[in-house]
């Protein structure tokens, strides 16, 4: 990618590469302030190889971290913002990190955080005044293309894991690979230098990266946002006339019951973008009646990048034979350039109906977990990734996902997926999100348990969930309790943490 950085600048020097509230910064500019970075950490006694962490809500100086990592050898370890001090010190700690770039808003976390770690040399504020300032850093440093000789198969990130299984693991993250996650999104979204993007997907997430990746491959506009707003991204449409967004379920949720979503023109769009977290096909459906047939989906993991598999546009079927109109609820077919199967326990790949796990290979697969080479060994078996997640296939190749192994419920000796149930929930009226785990039972061992967040002003009991349950689904597969919440703790892709709504029922060393 650090080539895109003179290639667009060479291409589109006066293009708008990013905006921020009232900040513009060209392909031209961009390119010479990740220049100056490069050459400042250089001067600092930064060296190739090194990791820099950066702890901070989504902006300019973000992608200029990015860039500098791209071009300048560095590894860049991005940092979770909604991670306690002692959660932070763990990630800088495992990763080594010897800079620490950090917003304002975050100085007192940093503090904190100041006594628990040892490997950081420098601290650096990104938005203000310090002791070393992000400015004071780039004042007097050379724009000149740093002499930093890369290979493509040198590391480029440590993003870790959200740790929804145990420990955050630091995938490392490739050159090669991040250069091809952004080629196969650009060329699978059929993405245009005219095209322009909202990021407010988090940075310090693979998915919100790796679409921003590819919008920089193909030279478009990206207006950046510190974070999700549903009015603002819907009046940022209107105002940018933007083409491509990016979601997951609970911001199309957010967007769809916003009481003013019609005062906004949003028909400029082109492209929604959804990945990261499945998406109900209730909720699908309702989007595409509001904004017509621009939907795209693909699937992945931080170790592979959002690259596995698409569903394309054309694919988004609500009418037609139930052959086509089904595959709403898949995840589509492996994308270009990713050899991705479903297999059963032995490693042969299972026919249509069953169920098995997904494996992939691919130039866009990570290097290793950092420092954990057992589970490496673990989880890449003879150049497959293999996903954790368990799925099914049609007889045209439509990859169905059907839970997290982790996730599956055995209730009286019965499989029991808790992503159908959920499927079945969404379809009830008063339903806005829900999530369902196994609780211990002590006849069946596990009993299927949901937890629902109603829609405003909606109102339903236990009985009325359960009974409606029974009226669509195998008895066994009713949820045999329902709870009722405000929110459902996620991670920052969208996806339910179950393994919080478990500690309540589960005794701790068995969630």
């Amino acid at each position: 990618m650090g080539e895109m950085l003179e290639r667009n600048a060479r291409l589109f020097p006066e293009k708008v590469a990013f905006a921020c509230g009232d900040e513009r910064l060209t392909f031209r500019d961009y390119r010479n302030r990740v220049y100056r970075l490069i050459n400042a950490l250089l001067d600092l006694k930064v060296t190739k190889g090194e990791r820099v962490s950066v702890l901070s809500n989504n902006s300019i100086r973000y992608f200029e971290l990015y860039g500098a990592a791209d071009r300048g050898g560095f590894m860049l370890v991005p940092l979770n913002y909604r991670l306690k001090p002692s959660e932070l010190a763990f990630l800088i700690n495992d990763s080594g990190a010897s800079v620490l770039f950090y917003e304002s808003s975050y100085a007192e976390v940093v503090e904190e955080v100041k006594k628990l770690v040892d490997t950081v040399r420098h601290y650096i504020i990104i938005d203000g005044p310090g002791e070393l300032s992000y400015e004071d850093l780039l004042t007097g440093a050379s724009e000149l293309e740093p002499a930093v000789a890369l290979n493509e198969n040198d590391p480029a990130y440590i993003i870790y894991t959200s740790g929804t299984t145990g420990l955050p693991r630091g995938a490392v993250l490739t050159h090669r690979s991040q250069y091809q996650v952004a080629n196969v999104l650009a060329m699978e979204m059929g993405l245009q230098k005219e095209d322009s993007t909202l990021d407010m997907m988090p940075l310090y997430h693979t998915g919100g990266h790796a679409v921003a990746m590819a919008h920089f491959y193909r030279g478009c506009t990206q207006v950046i946002t510190t974070g999700f707003n549903p009015e603002l991204a819907l009046s940022l449409v209107e105002k940018e006339k933007l083409t491509v967004i990016q979601v997951v379920p609970a911001m199309l949720i957010d967007m769809l019951n916003h009481p003013n979503i019609e005062k906004y023109d949003t028909s400029s769009l082109r492209i929604i973008f959804y990945a990261s977290s499945v998406m109900p096909v209730s909720l699908l459906k309702e989007a595409i009646a509001k904004w017509g047939k621009i939907f795209f989906q693909s699937y992945g993991l931080t170790e592979n990048g959002p690259t596995a598999t698409v569903l394309t546009i054309a694919d988004h079927h609500v009418e037609g034979p139930e052959r086509l109109t089904r595959k709403l609820g898949s995840c589509g077919l492996p994308s270009v350039e990713c050899d991705t199967r479903v297999v059963n326990e032995k490693g042969e790949e299972v026919k249509p109906g069953e169920t098995g796990e997904i494996i992939m290979r691919s130039k866009q697969t990570m290097l290793e977990y950092w420092n954990k080479p057992e589970l490496t060994a673990q989880t890449i078996k003879n150049g497959w990734l293999y996903s954790g997640d368990l799925a099914t296939v049609d007889e045209d190749g439509y990859i169905y996902i059907v839970d997290r192994k982790k996730d599956l419920i055995i209730s009286g000796g019965e499989n029991v997926y808790p992503r159908e149930i959920e499927e079945y929930l969404y379809t009830h009226p008063t339903v806005r999100e829900c999530a369902v785990i196994g609780v211990p039972h002590p006849k069946w061992v596990e009993a299927v348990h949901a937890v629902i967040v109603l829609k405003d002003q909606q109102k339903a009991s236990e009985e009325e969930i359960i009974a409606y349950c029974k009226e669509g689904l195998a008895s066994y597969k009713a949820p045999k309790s329902v709870e009722f919440v405000d929110g459902l703790p996620k991670n920052p892709s969208g996806k339910v943490l179950k393994n919080i709504l478990r500690e309540c029922h589960w005794p701790k060393q068995t969630i």
